[in-house]
């Protein structure tokens, strides 16, 4: 809880009066491993805030999966989409491993809006967050090599490998998991040469 709140002071710019009113809804779940907190089809009424734990957002094309996002702790959940607009989830939500989320519900973050005006700052900052984090993966898969991908990605969670499985690394830069693996080996190799030097 103290990370949620940090963020809504230090980062938001709300002031400490406001944090009890959005303790008082936040309804703090534990998830297993491998649990959904959304599916394909299914419309999304919740943000979350990852506390514990490591996700992965993905959709399904002929039978296979694609991974498009992934969550450690202190981040954003949402199927923010289907939550804008409320029409069903084009992907899934899935735990990686045991995992805490502290959800707001839709119902009470319009609640919240409502008592005080200045929670409209909370809302922006997880729209500008979202759609930030959405357009820089966008870019990148656009414009950017695999290996400059992958960089990417170990700059937005340094520790990524020690806790989600290859395979779905691999899935998420759009590359084959052996061609993951000689590619970090390859880089590996190169920083031992210019080390070496």
């Amino acid at each position: 809880m103290e990370a949620i709140r940090n963020i809504l002071i230090n980062k938001i710019g709300l002031k400490e009066e406001h944090y009890p009113d959005l303790k008082k809804v936040l309804t703090k779940v534990h998830f297993k491993k491998k649990e959904f907190l959304i599916k394909e089809g299914k419309t999304c009424s919740f943000i979350g805030f990852l506390e514990i734990g490591a996700l992965r957002s993905y959709i399904l094309k002929d039978g296979n999966e694609f991974n498009i996002d992934f969550y450690l702790p202190g981040s954003l959940v949402s199927s923010y989409t289907s939550f804008l607009t409320q029409t069903p989830s084009i992907g899934y939500i899935q735990t990686l491993s045991e995992s805490e989320v502290y959800i707001l519900n839709q119902s009470d973050y319009n609640k919240l809006i409502k008592l005080n005006p200045e929670y409209n700052k909370l809302g922006k900052f997880i729209s500008d967050s979202l759609f930030l984090k959405k357009c820089k993966r966008e870019t990148s898969l656009l414009m950017d090599s695999a290996s400059d991908r992958y960089k990417f990605l170990l700059g937005l969670y340094p520790h990524i490998e020690q806790i989600v499985p290859q395979y779905h690394i691999a899935s998420y830069l759009g590359i084959k998991p052996e061609s993951l693996s000689r590619m970090k080996s390859l880089t590996y190799i190169n920083e031992k040469k210019h080390t070496s030097k």
